[in-house]
């Protein structure tokens, strides 16, 4: 390949990192801060910046066991450039998804070529849970972002001869880095999908016959051990303990805060999730159903993908306690599958189903019209100040879903697929621009905290509260960094 054809795919591969940055910066920094996990994040910052401590994480003076440093990290640099508030809290999940789909667009270009590389990076980028987790103050873009670079640069490394000792080293820092931001989950689940592949291969000794974990495991530990050592050393391994046993292994087994589900409570979080890529997903499984045979001999890398997929969503299913962002992790799989089934598509090699699409589409109609509903009727008597807002969130799916059948009905796939990426955008928009505003209302914790600063001036004080606390409350109302 011309490096002038390698010049024009890196420019579009910048190009789609500008749009999801700007999508995801899209009045980010408006609103005040979530409750509870981003307020939290928050003032443990906040105070480890007051007492100048940038290793122990602690809430209201007491230590915070709940996610490791490198969140804390991130959120700092945001704040040192930006200051401490909400956009400065939350630029640095903006950047990692931004950095994300540029990630997916070049690393996978040899592993899919140039349209599936672009493809899955646009599709990462406009998805609807896509615009809620990398706007906000939480360590999940981190680990999103670091688990992706380890699984793809190992299967790089894997497939291409040339590329097997950086592919092993790349992989073993990324997950270094995935467990300063989100603990044993960043090497545990990604070592767990390469040797189930290994092992459906029959490949597993190529692991550590090369001798490359030789390097990747002492860089693996030089990354992660120094600050759980001086965490550690600092609380007397209190903080060490508790992560482990509580926001490891009792989440695991108990539901925690109320954070529960059924079995089966992800296949509709992630159909949900992938909006409106979702209508893509039954012709995608199904492709890859009918080539199951080859699938692992004749293309290992789809085989690779599903079996990320596929592990991360069942190791969360068997778990206790259930959050929609516990399986992100597994999206950029099925984006890259999708991506994949799409260009097969547009390039006549693996045409969709007509009559698939259309079924599809009009689920994706329909999601529009309960939306429509529900936001005209349900939504105004729970929640007033949203009024008929949620309504306005179906009439992009609806538009979208019309526009894209008009096209599939001509059989023109490149304007389906322009059609929904539009709708995806449209929806972001009415999301920030009418959603978060009116729900920002409900929220009364900035406008309090500026009204107790206001009122004692420089005299110290105290905050209390009887019968209701939320953490903004103490972020917000309370002096610090």
């Amino acid at each position: 390949m011309s490096e002038p054809r390698r010049g024009t795919f890196v420019f579009q591969a910048l190009l789609l990192f500008l749009f999801a940055f700007w999508l995801f910066a899209f009045h980010t920094g408006d609103a005040s801060l979530w409750d509870v996990d981003e307020p939290n994040n928050a003032q443990a910052l906040k105070e480890m910046m007051l007492h100048h401590n940038l290793v122990v994480p602690t809430f209201s003076a007491a230590l915070r066991p709940d996610k490791p440093i490198l969140n804390y990290w991130l959120m700092w640099a945001g704040v040192r450039l930006l200051g401490m508030n909400s956009w400065g809290l939350r630029v640095g999940s903006v950047a990692m998804g931004a950095l994300l789909v540029f990630y997916l667009a070049l690393a996978l270009r040899r592993l899919y070529g140039d349209q599936t590389a672009l493809l899955a990076g646009l599709l990462t980028a406009t998805a609807l849970h896509s615009q809620i987790i990398f706007r906000a103050a939480v360590p999940d873009p981190l680990l999103i972002l670091f688990v992706a670079i380890a699984l793809i640069s190992y299967l790089r490394g894997y497939l291409y001869l040339e590329e097997k000792r950086r592919g092993v080293l790349i992989a073993c820092s990324a997950m270094g880095l995935a467990t300063l931001a989100k603990g044993p989950i960043g090497f545990l689940l990604p070592g767990l999908i390469i040797v189930i592949f290994l092992l459906l291969r029959r490949e597993l000794p190529s692991l550590w016959r090369n001798g490359h974990l030789a390097w990747g495991i002492p860089l693996f530990l030089v990354i992660t051990l120094p600050w759980y050592l001086a965490v550690g050393v600092e609380t007397h391994w209190v903080w060490d303990w508790l992560f482990v046993d509580q926001q490891n292994v009792n989440r695991y087994a108990v539901a925690m805060q109320g954070h529960h589900g059924p079995f089966y409570y992800y296949l509709f979080t992630i159909a949900l999730a992938l909006l409106p890529w979702t209508v893509f997903l039954p012709q995608t499984f199904a492709e890859l159903w009918r080539r199951r045979g080859t699938l692992l001999r004749q293309t290992p890398a789809d085989a690779f993908m599903l079996v990320w997929a596929i592990t991360w969503v069942a190791f969360f299913s068997l778990g206790a306690t259930k959050l929609p962002n516990y399986v992100w992790e597994a999206y950029p799989a099925l984006f890259i599958l999708i991506a994949a089934r799409l260009y097969g598509a547009l390039n006549q090699t693996q045409p969709l189903s007509r009559r698939g699409v259309f079924l599809s589409l009009g689920a994706l109609f329909l999601v529009g019209v309960a939306l429509v509903v529900l936001g005209a009727w349900l939504v105004p008597e729970r929640i007033p100040p949203l009024g008929d807002i949620m309504a306005a969130l179906g009439f992009p799916y609806i538009i979208a879903a019309l526009l894209a059948l008009l096209f599939a009905w001509r059989g023109l796939l490149l304007p389906v697929i322009s059609s929904l990426g539009a709708g995806a955008v449209a929806i972001t928009a009415c999301l920030m621009l009418l959603a978060v505003p009116a729900l920002d209302t409900l929220k009364p914790s900035a406008t309090m905290g500026r009204m107790i600063r206001a009122s004692e001036g420089t005299e110290p004080y105290a905050i209390a509260t009887w019968r209701w606390f939320e953490p903004s409350f103490l972020f917000y109302g309370g002096r610090g960094a």
